[in-house]
């Protein structure tokens, strides 16, 4: 098996399958997994998220071209949008089975484009896993079909159910408390509110997700960061950790209390929380059990400590304003414990 997504190695690992494992992503951060090949990089290295936004949107934008051009071995290295695929190690490893995402492609470039592809450079077809979870059911859909192609039948079906039950019971000891208004900022240059499997997520932690949608993650202001009046903001910064969310965040609120008055005062009241976003919210498979945990021991702390402060997730605490008119943020370090976060 190669897997070519984090989540989707978590998966695996996660079904008790590691061992069929062949190839990783750079980004797979399981000690244990590290002596694995790895297939990925990363084209774009480090850039301020707002190059990083534009450089992603031109990846995407771009990749219908492949398609034009039938696809082809330029299509298994450059298609992965902002990573590249080592076809050298892609036949070395032979794999049977690749683990996979390509969404959002129009009928210029499908997976059909990627799986002939895959048979004009290996000489055979291997099993595809096209991962294309957009929202909560969409998760364990996946799942089962990672679990169907590794042929692990009934044991990885109950190991999935496991998990389904330990997301119940994190969603089960918040209810029938109160329900805070919350914002999870999932990009902070420009300011995007989380979609997809997030806002169900909030809901489940027994909260009201006021900017997120499904459907899609979409840009703020901060008049409407005001007139949504959130009781938290929830910093979940695809990419990364805590220490660096941290930064990211501070700069935000900076940034939103001196474009609008009112977001001050709305931000001046609200709880503020940061997340590990290299695991919580942005990898779907396992690590969304543990995120729904982080939400629910922050907003219910009362309801459940599950161990994950400090951790996966920290407290940004604010000094008092000086009067009614100073509503300006000065960001302290929270109550958290600010740990280097190993695989959990």
């Amino acid at each position: 098996v190669l897997s070519l997504l984090p989540g989707a190695t978590d998966t695996v690992r996660a079904l008790g399958a590691a061992n069929l494992l062949i190839g990783r992503t750079h980004e797979c951060d399981w000690p244990e997994l590290q002596t694995l090949l790895i297939v990925t990089s990363d084209k774009l290295g480090e850039m301020p998220p707002a190059e990083l936004d534009a450089a992603m949107a031109a990846c995407g934008s771009a990749l219908p071209t492949l398609g034009w051009c039938g696809g082809g071995i330029a299509l298994l290295d450059q298609g992965l949008s902002p990573y590249r695929t080592d076809v050298e190690q892609l036949m070395v490893l032979r794999p049977d089975v690749i683990l996979t995402q390509m969404q959002g492609l129009g009928p210029d470039l499908t997976p059909d484009h990627y799986q002939s592809s895959l048979e004009q450079l290996l000489g055979y077809r291997p099993t595809v896993v096209q991962l294309e979870a957009l929202e909560m059911e969409g998760v364990w859909r996946d799942m089962r079909s990672i679990s169907e192609a590794l042929k692990l039948g009934r044991e990885g079906l109950d190991k999935i159910r496991t998990l389904q039950r330990r997301l119940k019971a994190a969603s089960d000891s918040a209810r029938g408390r109160p329900r805070p208004r919350v914002v999870v900022v999932q990009w902070s240059d420009p300011a995007f509110a989380a979609g997809g499997w997030v806002p169900q997520l909030v809901e489940l932690a027994g909260a009201r997700d006021v900017l997120g949608r499904v459907e899609a993650a979409a840009t703020f202001t901060a008049q409407q960061l005001a007139d949504a009046r959130p009781d938290m903001l929830v910093f979940a910064l695809c990419g990364f950790g805590l220490l660096e969310s941290q930064r990211l965040a501070t700069q935000v609120l900076e940034q939103l209390t001196a474009e609008c008055r009112t977001a001050a005062e709305v931000l001046h009241r609200a709880r503020v929380i940061v997340t590990d976003g290299r695991r919580v919210f942005s990898r779907p498979g396992p690590w969304l059990v543990q995120s729904l945990e982080v939400l629910v021991e922050a907003l219910h702390g009362e309801a459940q400590e599950y161990g994950h402060e400090g951790q996966l997730w920290a407290l940004l605490l604010r000094e008092p304003a000086q009067d009614s008119v100073d509503v300006g943020l000065n960001l302290t370090r929270g109550s958290s414990v600010l740990t280097p976060v190993g695989a959990v």
